[in-house]
């Protein structure tokens, strides 16, 4: 959990555990926390925010990352894989890869599974506190040579054995799973610089969104080699992200360094709106539950949360994080759950559903009403992030210095696990007493 985000008296005991001072940070310089001391107190205080957590090093960093749903066959679901790529900035051949992790049972189970559990084995008032925090370590089961890093790569939701990459020239591979090759099955080339912009239409099978450097962006039909459609003059600067709404197969939104929003369709140009910001914009998100909520992010640290009908101001604005903001994604499995990541070695948790709820003035402090918890475990800024579709609140990340986390928010947390059971036995022997 972020320091800030803690009880002082559980940050105290936290810092003492650790080894460090606590009271490091109040001298009269001032001096704060390092990294690495940063890194130790948040490992002691795992088990306070987190049902998991494992942290696998990999050979060179990835750019990218996403879980991939839920296997067909007799893949375990205590099995889950994820998508990765390399950085070998030339040193080595890189490679897309699939990784895989298993998982405990009681990471697996929902929280209802659980409690179930739980009250089988302990009773419904003995329950083990001391839970085993058990860590897995991802490992790799498959790799496609690729030319050039990944940038990005994400998996076509109709077929999730297909999986696109876009690498620092722009160009974009197509590779199947199923394939006896280990190579991409086909090269869609039109790009002309380094791109991060990469995304399947949910509701168009095989249709392709990509944005890149050179200012463009393109719409593929993955069969084929020439774009179906080019946007050249929609953007005057780099394309940081471009992603579809998840309800309207022709809508899409992009965002550019050139300090704009655009709200994109297909099907006319006239119908597509625009938006200047203050700041850049390098990451946009729709909502899976509404098809109107949206939410972007970037150079100011701020999330922004939107309606599509009507983009000139924001719904409204969370603050958070410490520097840049690179990644959004929405919930899939509960509505008003997104989850950012970013340059300041944070990934957050909201929930929207908390926005103006009253707070105590000791955890107005801390943070706003909107956050579930912080993620951090991190001592890079965060390339890329996921959130899983099989388990709820399993999530993934990976940082600059070749490190993949994965986590599991602890479902004591009343946003993960539900308000707590009243215990009115003990209620009452209180009052009694």
């Amino acid at each position: 959990m972020d320091l800030q985000g803690m009880d002082p008296s559980m940050l105290m005991a936290a810092a003492a555990a650790a080894g460090i001072d606590p009271n490091m940070g109040s001298n009269e310089e001032n001096k704060p926390l390092s990294i690495e001391e940063e890194y130790d107190l948040w490992k002691t205080n795992v088990p306070l925010m987190y049902d998991f957590v494992s942290e696998t090093e990999l050979v060179w960093p990835s750019l990218t990352l996403q879980w991939l749903p839920q296997s067909k066959g007799p893949v375990s679901r205590n099995t889950q894989q994820m998508i990765l790529g390399t950085h070998t900035s030339g040193e080595e051949q890189n490679y897309l890869k699939i990784a895989a992790i298993t998982l405990p049972d009681e990471v697996v189970n929902t929280t209802e599974e659980q409690k179930v559990k739980k009250e089988e084995d302990y009773g419904e008032d003995e329950q083990d506190d001391e839970e085993e925090h058990v860590q897995s370590n991802i490992r790799i089961v498959q790799k496609f040579e690729h030319k050039e890093e990944v940038n990005r790569a994400r998996y076509m939701p109709h077929n999730s054995n297909i999986i696109a990459t876009i690498n620092g020239s722009g160009l974009i591979s197509i590779f199947d799973r199923d394939s006896e090759e280990n190579k991409a099955i086909r090269f869609l080339n039109y790009h002309t610089d380094n791109g991060y912009g990469l995304s399947f239409n949910p509701n168009w099978e095989g249709h392709l969104l990509s944005g890149s450097d050179d200012h463009t962006m393109a719409l593929w039909d993955i069969t084929k080699t020439e774009p179906v459609q080019t946007w050249e003059t929609t953007h005057n600067d780099i394309v940081n992200d471009c992603k579809w709404n998840n309800f309207n197969k022709n809508i899409f939104g992009s965002v550019s360094e050139d300090f704009t929003l655009k709200i994109n369709d297909l099907r006319d140009d006239k119908k597509s709106t625009s938006l200047t910001t203050k700041s850049a914009y390098n990451t946009i998100a729709f909502s899976k539950h509404s098809q109107y909520l949206f939410a972007a992010a970037g150079t100011d640290s701020n999330i922004y949360l939107y309606d599509m009908r009507s983009i000139q101001e924001p719904l409204h604005s969370m603050s958070g994080h410490q520097e840049a903001v690179t990644n959004i994604e929405f919930f899939e499995h509960k509505d008003g759950i997104i989850m950012s990541s970013g340059e300041d070695r944070r990934a957050i948790v909201w929930d929207i559903n908390d926005i103006g709820i009253e707070q105590i003035v000791d955890d107005a402090e801390d943070a706003t009403p909107e956050v579930v918890m912080i993620h951090a475990g991190h001592r890079s800024a965060i390339n890329d992030m996921s959130i899983n579709p099989n388990i709820p609140w399993l999530m993934a990340t990976c940082e600059e210095e070749n490190i993949v986390q994965v986590w599991k928010c602890s479902s004591k947390l009343p946003n993960v696990g539900g308000t707590p059971k009243l215990n009115k036995d003990l209620l009452n022997k209180m009052i009694a007493e």
